[in-house]
């Protein structure tokens, strides 16, 4: 794999880190979107989550999502059932889905499956890549990754990188992460959680709620697309990583790691007109994303609405970063940002616009932002088609 445009660094001492930009180097209408599948809390298809995020009610997101695969393992079920559908959105063909590459995100995998009886079982991240690859005949490239709650948009955008370089004409991107009790136990350890909902917006928000589902988008060349007379929802227009290097779970308090990849997305591609964040409720890392997206956002700042997804949708880990993505080109295509939910009392400290009833989309391009456990921070703008 060839990559372009990139930018390494590393500093000793107590700021101690390892950082990566990247660029495609292809031009922003070169990548485009053409397919997307979502099963979540809202229901097992892309409709059914535009409408919810456009009602502003909330499931609550705790409850199990009912699945079409019941011999597989949660989230390779979920993973498997979202792919499926952005295949068939994008039209891809039998011989297109052959030759098509495949790159999951995930936190656990099917931990469900280890959970249960099947704690012998190989239920490793990889798996889930295996079994999605397995039953749609898809023989491209693959990719396995799992950078805690960042994977999602890690996904997309390493579909991305593959098909700038030629690797594969098209890649399906998958983000998928089922309910554990082990996770939800070892939150509740570190006193993560928020007995109420999910409100990350809100003053009073006290922790993230966990939830589960699986995202799936169709990334393709422009002119695969063109050749197969689809029509794309967005361009993947710029990529960017970094890493805190900081601590196991905490996020790097000045969050310049985190603003570093942000601004570099942001570099070539100007103002978005929205920034879906990764913000779950959590105080802290809230407040220190915030720091990061007003440090890269700069004089835009003001006049980029923030819209919180996981308010709808729980925290759902590896495959929140593709559902970001999903919403994104949905906001894209309906020029228009869903309100945000569970906001009784908006945070004053969140320095961003965060609009409460639907609003036009300002600027055709959407800022979607991620960070993991161990501090894997990764940022992508979606432009219009």
């Amino acid at each position: 794999m060839t990559i372009l445009g990139d930018a390494f660094s590393i500093t000793r001492g107590a700021r101690v880190l390892l950082e990566f930009h990247y660029s495609t180097g292809a031009s922003v209408s070169d990548i485009v979107i053409t397919g997307l599948g979502a099963v979540t809390c809202l229901g097992g298809s892309v409709p059914e989550l535009w409408a919810g995020l456009a009602e502003a009610r909330p499931p609550d997101p705790r409850h199990a999502v009912a699945t079409r695969y019941p011999q597989l393992g949660r989230a390779s079920a979920m993973a498997l059932d979202a792919a499926r559908q952005a295949a068939t959105d994008a039209a891809l063909s039998t011989s297109d889905i052959a030759a098509a590459g495949l790159v999951t995100g995930t936190t656990l995998g099917d931990i469900d499956v280890f959970e249960g009886d099947g704690a012998a079982a190989d239920t490793g991240p990889y798996r889930l890549t295996e079994v999605v690859a397995t039953e749609l005949g898809s023989t491209g490239p693959t990719h396995s990754i799992s950078t805690a709650c960042s994977s999602g948009v890690y996904a997309v955008s390493t579909a991305a990188d593959l098909v700038a370089a030629g690797v594969a004409d098209v890649v399906l991107a998958c983000g998928s992460d089922c309910l554990s009790a082990v996770s939800r136990a070892m939150l509740a350890r570190f006193e993560l959680l928020d007995p109420d909902r999910c409100r990350p917006f809100d003053t009073d928000r006290a922790g993230m709620v966990p939830g589960e589902g699986a995202g799936a988008v169709v990334v393709e060349s422009a002119a695969s697309a063109r050749a197969r007379g689809a029509q794309p929802y967005a361009t993947v227009a710029s990529c960017a990583w970094s890493a805190d290097a900081y601590h196991p779970t905490a996020p790097e308090p000045s969050g310049d790691r985190f603003a570093a990849a942000m601004a570099e997305a942001v570099r070539t591609t100007g103002q978005p007109g929205v920034l879906l964040p990764h913000r779950a409720g959590i105080p802290l890392n809230d407040t220190v994303e915030t720091t990061a997206a007003i440090t890269a956002l700069g004089e835009y700042a003001p006049d980029t609405p923030a819209y919180g997804i996981k308010a709808m949708l729980g925290h759902t880990a590896g495959a929140a970063g593709v559902l970001a993505c999903v919403a994104g080109a949905l906001i894209l295509r309906a020029g228009t940002v869903p309100p945000n939910a569970n906001v009784a009392t908006l945070d004053p400290d969140c320095a961003l616009p965060v609009p409460l009833t639907t609003t036009p989309l300002p600027r055709p391009r959407v800022l979607v932002t991620a960070t993991g456990f161990g501090g894997s921070n990764a940022a992508l703008v979606l432009g219009a088609a």
